[in-house]
């Protein structure tokens, strides 16, 4: 298979989708991406980047695509998002109980955590929220909620599930669901015009895998 048949592929450490240690790279997503590109016979190549970075590389052509990404209609219109890789919710994450309403003037003035560069991130501009503090790892916004050093984080449900289960969340946390959220990959228009039959077969074998 000829280099220009390698699928180059960018993704970010996002426990427990994708884990990076050191030169390895594990969690549930590199095993579904594996998987489905294997069954599919599809040579690729891997690398680390920001989420932010690896996000603008596709758009330069650098990459042919990047995972996982929350679905928007923002990214709709450079790249095109594959079935989704995993469906989970968008969640609300606090020490004290939070009754207000998504967007409301309560909500508003808490102070929000979130992934810098990420979906959610984007949506908390998006919608004027004045108060977001920005991380580039979820593991340093939960330590800093559960110092009360912020009010609330918003990430994917299964992040704080991964956060749990790792001993990192030592108190009491209130959850809050706000929408459903599809993690898909994405790839560039340039890779799906010179293999027209890359998606409906990578979807299929995501299908099997996931």
């Amino acid at each position: 298979m000829s280099q220009a048949d390698t699928l180059r592929l960018a993704t970010h450490h996002l426990p427990p989708y994708q884990v990076v240690n050191g030169d390895a790279l594990s969690g549930s997503m590199i095993d579904v991406m594996q998987c489905s590109l294997m069954e599919m016979g599809q040579a690729y190549q891997v690398e680390v980047r920001p989420i932010g970075r690896a996000i603008k590389e596709l758009q330069a052509g650098k990459f042919d695509g990047v995972f996982v990404l929350n679905r928007t209609a923002e990214r709709d219109s450079f790249a095109t998002a594959s079935e989704p890789l995993i469906v989970t919710y968008r969640s609300l994450f606090s020490v004290k109980k939070v009754n207000a309403e998504v967007h409301s003037a309560g909500m508003k003035e808490l102070q929000i955590g979130v992934l810098h560069g990420s979906a959610m991130h984007r949506w908390l501009v998006k919608h004027d929220y004045p108060n977001i503090h920005t991380r580039y790892d979820y593991h340093i916004l939960f330590e800093l909620m559960q110092l009360e050093r912020i009010d609330a984080i918003v990430a994917p449900f299964d992040i704080y599930e991964h956060e749990k289960s790792h001993g990192h969340v030592i108190r009491s946390i209130e959850t809050k669901h706000l929408s459903q959220a599809n993690l898909s990959g994405y790839f560039s228009p340039s890779w799906l015009e010179k293999h027209p039959d890359f998606l409906p077969r990578f979807n299929a074998a995501v299908d099997i895998c996931r």
